[in-house]
This record gives C-alpha cells, structure tokens and sequence, in this order.
C-alpha cells in the first residue's frame, strides 16, 4: 500500500468516524427530549398538565422523535459498513498475521509481550517482502488491525524497535532488521 493510498484511507476514515460521533451525539439529543416528552405525558395523564397540551400532541412528538431516531440508526449502519469496507479494502497480504497473534496472546497481553508481538509482525512482514524491507507506516498499521495496539502504541513499538537496534531504518519510513544486514541474532539485543 502506499503512502498516497494509506493518506487518503486514513483521511476517509477519519470523516467517517467524525461523522459516527456526530450521529451519536444527535441520538443523545433525541433520547432525552423522547424522556422528557413522556416524562411530560406521564404528568399529563396524572392530572399535572401546566400547558394544557393534549395527550395525542405528546404521542406525535415521540413518534416523530423515534422516526427520527430510526433514520439516525440507518446512518449509523450504514457508516459501520463503510468503516467495514474500507478495513477489508487495505489490501495487505498479511491478514494471518492478525489471526496468529490473537491466537497467540489469548487476547491479553502486558507491555512486554507487545514488544515481543511487534517483533514477531516485523519479522513476518519481512520475510514476506522481496527486500526484507518493513514501510513503517504498513507496520503501525497492521498492528492497529490486530486490534490491540492504538495508533500511539503501534508509532512507538516502531520507535522502539529502532532505538533499541532491533531494526533500523534504510531510509525515510522503511525499516530493515539488523540481524538481515549482519549475522547476529534477535537475542542478542534483548
């Protein structure tokens, strides 16, 4: 994947998520003004009714309020499959990779497992590739695609790595291990 490319899926979702806390925001809105219509109707029904309003009046209002509601929920999905799509849509040959370190971690994991995780994906990852080069960014991104790292968390177990001479970086965002450009072995480092 390239740059451009990962630019312009980072951007697009982005929006998409803004969009979501917006939709979310909106059925917060709606749900306490539907309670606050029935908290008015139930008042109405037992004889507090400071406005005069008309029972059928309060049922319309929350009728309109779930209708709208109901849209905010279509739009929502519909953003969901879309944030769906564009996961699916990343193009990156390593989706075992996502599926090994679940099994491997059980789904729990402290600090130091991270680091040895994000070794095992650098590693996988290079093999893979013809060079035995890593695009940092495609790294930080299949971390954040297992689901267990946080962009921040993935940027620096890359920095990590790098600092620790685990890796180094060939030139601006691709990164080689050091035991690929000389015999020493992972284990040396730790």
């Amino acid at each position: 994947m390239t740059f451009e490319k990962y630019s312009e899926k980072h951007n697009k979702l982005l929006g998409l998520l803004k969009q979501l806390r917006e939709i979310e925001e909106q059925s917060y809105v709606l749900i306490d003004c539907r309670n606050d219509v029935q908290t008015d109707l139930i008042l109405s029904r037992n004889g507090f009714n400071p406005e005069n309003k008309e029972a059928a009046s309060f049922g319309k209002k929350i009728e309109k309020i779930e209708n709208m509601m109901d849209n905010l929920d279509k739009e929502r999905r519909e953003i969901y499959g879309e944030l769906n799509k564009l996961r699916t849509s990343t193009s990156l040959d390593y989706s075992h990779v996502n599926r090994k370190l679940l099994d491997l971690t059980g789904g729990n994991f402290d600090n130091k497992d991270k680091v040895h995780l994000a070794s095992y994906v650098f590693r996988t990852m290079s093999r893979k590739s013809g060079e035995d080069c890593v695009k940092g960014s495609e790294f930080i991104l299949m971390l954040v695609n297992t689901g267990k790292f946080e962009w921040s968390q993935a940027q620096e177990l890359l920095d990590g790595l790098n600092h620790r001479g685990m890796i180094y970086e060939v030139r601006n965002d691709i990164y080689r291990l050091v035991e690929h450009s000389s015999d020493r072995k992972l284990s040396d480092f730790c």
